[in-house]
């Protein structure tokens, strides 16, 4: 298939909750795995990692959603628009949303850690991008990050910024190398017509569709218009 990329397959899979993408991603993302989504405002980050986090609840799946950007009761006003009710879920323990604006990268991961006291299966971290400044040293800090995640046995979503193509798909310029998987949205005009394209850039033990496709945001949250046959 041309624009794939072939590597061996993971021993197993979760699902992303947005029609069309797992067939990209080898029948989903690989267990215990760290993806970061990047992308220019509007494209859809947050939401992406709403319906992550509402795919695992479908399912029974704990999730934790951490946010630098906004408060709980924006996060779930903003769920509700896709008539996703984290309130609900939250009661019935399957959904935890936190909202903190730490100061330090020490601070970061001590209330990140103390989050997953619930034991979740998702986490989501919204975003990267805010949490940038807090570190003295990017690389290390976010390796440290990341390895201690992937001790717990969870998948997680990192959101990040991306700044132009040029310069790099993060902001923080370091989250894109040491994720498992990389996933782009951007936004894009050609002839007067607007699109969003999603491009998965990399995923570790998968075959992958690297190829860019088009996505809308609807009242159901995001799905790929032309999602690959198969």
């Amino acid at each position: 298939m041309a624009g794939t990329t072939t590597a061996a397959p993971g021993s197993g899979r979760v699902k992303s909750g947005i029609k069309g993408l797992d067939k990209l991603i080898d029948g989903g993302f690989p267990q215990d795995s760290i993806i970061v989504v990047s992308g220019t405002p509007g494209t859809g980050k947050t939401i992406m990692g709403l319906q992550f986090l509402y795919e695992g609840a479908k399912n029974g799946e704990m999730g934790i959603y951490v946010s630098f950007e906004q408060e709980k009761k924006d996060i779930y006003r903003q769920a509700a628009q896709f008539g996703w009710d984290f309130a609900a879920l939250e009661k019935k323990n399957l959904i935890r949303v936190f909202s903190m604006w730490p100061t330090s990268f020490d601070e970061v991961i001590s209330k990140i850690f103390k989050c997953l006291y619930y034991k979740p299966k998702r986490l989501v971290v919204d975003s990267i991008t805010s949490i940038a400044y807090t570190m003295r040293d990017n690389k290390e800090a976010f390796h440290k990050m990341v390895e201690k995640l992937k001790d717990t046995n969870l998948t997680a979503m990192l959101t990040s910024e991306m700044l132009d193509r040029d310069k790099g798909f993060t902001r923080d310029g370091v989250s894109e190398f040491v994720s498992d998987g990389l996933i782009i949205l951007r936004s894009v005009e050609a002839a007067g017509e607007h699109k969003n394209l999603l491009r998965v850039e990399k995923l570790r033990s998968s075959r992958i569709n690297k190829e860019s496709h088009i996505y809308q945001i609807s009242s159901n949250g995001i799905s790929l218009t032309a999602p690959p046959p198969g």
